[in-house]
């Protein structure tokens, strides 16, 4: 038999599983002699650049094992922007493979093509190897209506993502209500320029702060309540199983502390001059005999969510397993990345032991100070 790749990876694969070709030569790896210090060689051709893998036959079985997902998530990354209110995230990449080998340290690359194939930038529980986003529709698990802290505040961080597999989705309307359904403004972002199989991120602007409510029509469908806080409203974004990020606000009591960390040197207490002389102070000020040369803060926070319906309970769940989480600095007006450190989350409903807030803390670096001796 000849060079055959005889597994593949789904045509709507995940970059954060294994994506995994096998390969055989069953003639050529059982003979040693022939084809001495053979390999197989994948070719992994992405986005204009070229990969090339190697893999020993496997001691039992004799095939080649290739992972090319480690490959092709540096090409699958998107970095969370707030630059407007819509921003278009490339949720696939297509690529290929050939496959080659070698023996008689010669390589002989590209005698097999496997067709085009697609990755997607998301992430999936074992063992589901597909990806979620294949269709056109909300790409998140929020519910049709869901809390938000900001009625009194001018902007509402509020991401809603979409995801389309044609160029073509209806614009988005944004209808701002007050208490009793009366319509207090209307505004439409449009869709101009979507790209067929692209997450476009929309950012709700709330400059409405008499606004109860805001509904959402369009190619989505989406309800957000508003509530007055008489705490410091904080934002935090992740990133979704989707590849889109998602957004909540929490404006219930929020409590920070910082951590420091020092790094120092010791040195004399006093001073020679060439003269002899011995000096402890320069004027009324003494040498001291530690000093520090760096410091390090490290600041935690921890926030608190309203009271939870059963579907955004469900839906947060996504927030303690994201890889990329962000908080809005309003001091700074930036997006900082930080950690989820610890958490109250568990998996609950209203009926079995009643909803209540959630309690977290997160963790960034917000200051580095050194100094130079």
């Amino acid at each position: 038999m000849s060079l055959t790749i005889i597994n593949n990876p789904a045509q709507l694969a995940s970059v954060s599983s294994e994506m995994l070709f096998v390969a055989e030569e069953p003639t050529k790896t059982a003979d040693p002699v022939t084809y001495p210090n053979y390999k197989f060689i994948l070719q992994v051709y992405v986005a204009g650049e070229v990969y090339k893998l190697k893999a020993q036959p496997h001691p039992t079985s004799g095939l080649g094992i290739f992972d090319v997902s480690k490959v092709l998530q540096s090409h699958t990354v998107n970095q969370f922007s707030m630059a407007s209110n819509k921003v278009d995230y490339t949720s696939r990449q297509d690529y290929y493979v050939k496959l080659g080998e070698e023996y008689s340290d010669t390589e002989y690359l590209g005698i097999v093509t496997d067709g085009t194939r697609y990755a997607y930038k998301s992430y999936k529980r074992r063992p589901f190897e597909e990806s979620n986003v294949i269709g056109n529709g909300i790409a998140s698990n929020m519910p049709s209506t869901i809390t938000a802290v900001a009625k009194d505040s001018s902007v509402l961080y509020q991401l809603v993502p979409y995801f389309s597999n044609v160029s073509g989705i209806t614009d988005l309307s944004i209808t701002y209500k007050n208490d009793v359904g009366t319509t207090l403004a209307t505004a439409t972002l449009s869709n101009v320029g979507y790209s067929a199989n692209t997450i476009r991120q929309f950012n709700i602007n709330n400059a409405f702060t008499n606004a109860d409510y805001i509904l959402l029509t369009g190619p989505l469908s989406l309800r957000i309540n508003l509530q007055c806080s008489k705490h410091p409203v904080k934002y935090l974004a992740w990133l979704n199983p989707y590849g889109a990020y998602d957004s909540l606000t929490f404006g219930m009591v929020s409590m920070k502390t910082t951590e420091t960390e020092r790094r120092q040197y010791g040195r004399l207490p006093y001073e020679v001059d060439n003269g002899g002389d011995i000096t402890y102070q320069i004027g009324s000020v003494f040498y001291g005999q530690k000093r520090t040369y760096a410091t390090k803060t490290k600041t935690r926070m921890k926030l608190t969510s309203h009271l939870l319906t059963d579907a955004e309970y469900t839906w947060l769940a996504d927030l303690f397993s994201s890889t990329d989480v962000y908080m809005y600095d309003d001091t700074t007006g930036y997006w900082m990345p930080v950690q989820i450190t610890s958490g109250n989350y568990e998996y609950r409903t209203y009926l079995n032991s009643k909803l209540k807030p959630l309690e977290f803390e997160v963790e960034f670096s917000d200051e580095y100070n050194s100094q130079f001796l």
